[in-house]
């Protein structure tokens, strides 16, 4: 799971950059920054529906695992990414030691503050005794004072890895501190946030891109034909990646055959956290809007692609 959302991805984001830019043609339009920045966003992977067929089809559970936690991991990895390469794109950070402290910063600071919330939080429940309403509004208040500690304090974690590091904690440790009444009630009502999120991402997604980038002069036919050869060379960045990393990740944990690498490579969906991090490209004022455009348009058309194609054939393929 480190592997490939650390090395891998960062990979991925520059070889996306540079196909983007380079194969694609918009080296005249966006610049080499820009295409970095939206290297990392197409490299944050969303693969809910693929992990719950493979679980639903009795693929290896292992795998399963795999695929779930690279997203769990490269989502945080991908928002340091995009974190740093913004600021170089607004001018407040220059590419230099600055940048490589930066980057150390968010990438450790933000799972060290998520354990230190995490080992409060646990010692908290076990003095709650089935009493659901308090010990799930203990999780929420939690999660969201995390978060918040991480990107508007003097902090400046990364507020992703930070709830990464909580959850992981929370687990391992937290879970058995939980009172067996109010098990039940904690997973209801974290679903449903995750449902009510993830719904509300695609909803303001859809509704921005029909509104400004559907009909923008920055959006022509032409766009909606690279669309669909990004989609592809997505697919061969990635299968090249892992096909390039299998040796190393045969002799890590159980092994990986070649038709379980092939699925891996196919199971790269794209969804709520890409569509975030373009949300807030285009929401800030600062930007070119034709690059911010154009990475939104991007960023919604693979996720929809990855989708509609990849989530309708991923049980064929299984």
């Amino acid at each position: 799971m480190l592997w490939l959302a650390g090395p891998m991805l960062l990979a991925s984001t520059y070889l996306t950059a540079l196909v983007f830019n380079m194969v694609l043609g918009y080296e005249s339009q966006i610049s080499w920054n820009s295409a970095v920045l939206y290297g990392a966003i197409a490299s944050a992977t969303d693969p809910v529906a693929v992990v719950a067929l493979m679980k639903e089809l009795g693929a290896s559970r292992r795998l399963a695992t795999l695929v779930e936690g690279e997203s769990l991991l490269n989502d945080g990895t991908a928002m340091v990414v995009f974190n740093v390469v913004f600021e170089i794109i607004k001018g407040d950070a220059e590419i230099g030691p600055g940048i490589l402290g930066s980057f150390v910063r968010l990438a450790f600071g933000g799972p060290l503050l998520g354990i230190v919330v995490a080992i409060f939080a646990s010692s908290w429940l076990k003095r709650i005794y089935n009493d659901s309403v308090l010990e799930v509004n203990l999780t929420i208040v939690c999660s969201y004072l995390i978060f918040f500690l991480a990107e508007s304090t003097i902090l400046k974690v990364s507020g992703v890895l930070a709830m990464t590091g909580f959850g992981l904690y929370m687990n391992f440790k937290g879970k058995t501190k939980i009172s067996i009444a109010s098990e039940e009630s904690v997973h209801h009502v974290w679903s449903y946030i995750g449902f009510f999120a993830e719904t509300i991402i695609f909803l303001l997604t859809g509704v921005i891109c029909g509104d400004k980038v559907l009909h923008n002069e920055f959006i022509t036919g032409k766009d909606y034909g690279m669309l669909f050869a990004h989609y592809a060379w997505q697919h061969v960045i990635r299968f090249g990646l892992l096909f390039i990393s299998w040796p190393l990740l045969k002799k890590m944990g159980y092994g990986l055959s070649f038709k379980q690498l092939i699925l891996l490579a196919y199971a790269g969906l794209r969804g709520a956290v890409g569509l975030t991090l373009a949300l807030i490209c285009y929401s800030d004022n600062e930007m070119d809007e034709r690059t911010k455009t154009i990475i939104l348009f991007h960023t919604a058309g693979l996720a929809f692609l990855t989708i509609i194609i990849n989530g309708t054939t991923t049980g064929f393929l299984i």
